[in-house]
């Protein structure tokens, strides 16, 4: 669409712009678009256009061609454009770019809220070409739309321009006076952070720790004291913030001078040339059709694997030295994570490596069974979460097994077809059982990390995730306050879990995953700090990761 009309300050034009399938309406779902059609809209639109002095033009397409063209066309007449790009607001860039080209005023406006649908319609890709969004009237979101356009942007009357300039100039002395403060605020922080220098290296002749819990909550009371009642809280908030920076500012000195001590302190070796090259044996949960035995297999290939009755059983096998390594499931993206085995990691053991291996649970059952004839199932816990939209379409119930390979066993066993195992394929033929569906995973991607953990704290040179348990001191902030020196360190957390506490209800320890290289300074320093400032804090490994083969 061409339109030379002229844009004269008494009839400035504005073009309303309606993307795919809004040539539909009345058409579409009406509890979301109504039943007034896209002649209505324009209707609506020019009846309104008039009244505010504006001359509407139209344009609809269903192609992002099509409207990136009459975008720029519009250039050459418009004063102003409202749109609704349709679902081309929630994915084309395209239009956003076409917009900022023009340096029109652009209102965007949707029928429906799309911050109450479904999530991708939640974002829209052309919000930052747009000078406001109206959305969730109906038929009036339009109407709406163009007033604002119009008053703010294209005709506004001397009063709203005489507030605009005064708001605009008031905005810019407030800014400006931020402007100083902020100066104001980064000199005192380069004067308390020389002074936090200075600081540990008088603590360092005197023997005193970095961290002093009473004498920074004294300097909390005070700042309180200093303050408003109205800004008592962040006031207390930014001087735990300052107070964490300048410990952080202390334990880095600690590192920078005494490098070899630092790092023999917080638990690691000084170089990180650990090896699995030695590894002879290997224990693991279930037997030869289990999933840790794929797992292990993968893993250490020309090592013995020895079948284990539990987790907690292969675990054993290493703490006697009965075998260099146990293999175990650690967390799955569908059931989460294996909490027995977190459970197990608290007793000594280290993680030496990690392989993530797709998972898929056949519903294995004596052969000659229908499908028909199932009651229940059979298998680990966190076999049947992973396979849970199935059990509850088919109305079975459930049995809970030590493993998916004994469940496979058992089903065997039994020879009953009322039941069925959910297992590896391996397990099925193992015990001559019959396969009646190859996988009722939850989800197309269902994948199981499995780490191997060893008595010993081995550092191998690829290692690039660093396992750690933290027990936090039972206060508000606490957790935050522990995230706050991985963000300041700029230490990416792959993962956190929480577990209880035993004996100790309604406390919780949580372990966490940090992507970090072999003995990165930067991790070394949070461990170091925060083995100085936690309860508890456990080094799980410092480990690598290897492709399934």
């Amino acid at each position: 669409m061409k339109d030379s009309s002229p844009n004269t300050p008494e009839r400035p034009v504005v073009l309303l712009i309606n993307g795919p399938n809004l040539d539909m309406l009345g058409k579409r779902d009406p509890t979301q678009y109504g039943t007034f059609t896209l002649a209505d809209v324009e209707k609506t639109f020019a009846e309104k256009a008039a009244e505010l002095g504006v001359e509407p033009r139209f344009f609809q397409s269903n192609g992002e061609g099509e409207l990136c063209h009459a975008i720029h066309q519009a250039m050459d007449y418009a004063a102003g454009i409202v749109i609704n790009a349709g679902a081309y607001t929630h994915y084309s860039y395209a239009l956003l770019d076409a917009l900022l080209l023009t340096k029109l005023p652009v209102m965007e406006v949707h029928i429906s809220d799309i911050h109450t649908r479904e999530p991708f319609r939640r974002v829209s890709v052309i919000q930052g070409a747009c000078v406001g969004q109206v959305c969730g009237l109906g038929i009036r979101s339009y109407t709406e739309g163009l007033e604002r356009l119009v008053r703010q942007y294209i005709r506004p009357t001397e009063d709203d321009a005489r507030k605009h300039l005064t708001a605009r100039s008031e905005l810019s002395s407030l800014r400006e006076e931020i402007n100083r403060v902020d100066a104001q605020m980064v000199a005192l922080l380069r004067r308390r952070m020389d002074a936090a220098g200075r600081v540990i290296a008088a603590k360092a002749e005197t023997g005193k720790a970095v961290y002093d819990e009473a004498r920074e909550a004294v300097v909390i009371d005070n700042v309180r004291a200093l303050a408003t009642p109205a800004y008592a809280d962040a006031a207390a908030s930014m001087l735990q913030t300052l107070m964490r920076l300048s410990r952080e500012r202390q334990y880095d000195y600690l590192r920078d001078t005494r490098a070899e001590a630092f790092r023999q302190a917080a638990g690691f070796p000084i170089h990180a040339d650990g090896s699995l090259e030695n590894v002879r044996r290997v224990a693991f949960a279930g037997n030869a059709g289990s999933f840790s035995a794929a797992a292990s297999k993968a893993l250490f290939p020309n090592c013995e694997q020895l079948p284990s009755e539990s987790f907690a059983a292969a675990c054993e096998h290493v703490v006697s030295g009965n075998t260099d390594l146990a293999v175990l499931p650690l967390a799955n993206t569908t059931g989460g994570p294996v909490g027995t085995v977190y459970r197990l990691l608290r007793h000594n053991l280290h993680i030496v490596r990690a392989i993530d291996m797709p998972v898929t649970h056949c519903l294995a059952v004596v052969p000659g069974t229908r499908l028909s004839d199932i009651r229940r199932v059979v298998s680990h816990p966190q076999a049947l979460a992973q396979c849970s939209n199935a059990i509850r379409e088919h109305g079975w119930g459930t049995e809970t097994s030590e493993n998916t390979s004994f469940a496979a066993a058992a089903v065997a066993s039994a020879g009953d077809r009322a039941q069925a195992a959910l297992c590896s394929a391996e397990a099925a033929h193992d015990n001559q059982l019959e396969i009646l569906a190859g996988n009722l995973c939850d989800t197309d991607c269902n994948t199981t990390r499995f780490v191997a953990v060893s008595r010993d704290l081995i550092l191998t040179p690829d290692a690039s995730r660093l396992g750690l348990l933290l027990q936090l001191p039972d206060r508000a902030g606490a957790l935050a306050s522990v995230l706050n020196i991985f963000v300041d360190r700029s230490l990416n957390l792959s993962s956190i879990c929480s577990q209880p506490v035993p004996d100790r209800p309604w406390e919780y320890a949580f372990f966490v995953d940090v992507n970090a290289p072999a003995l990165d300074p930067e991790a070394i320093a949070a461990v170091y700090q925060l083995s100085h400032e936690l309860p508890l804090l456990r080094i799980l490994g410092w480990y690598g990761t290897s492709a399934p083969r």
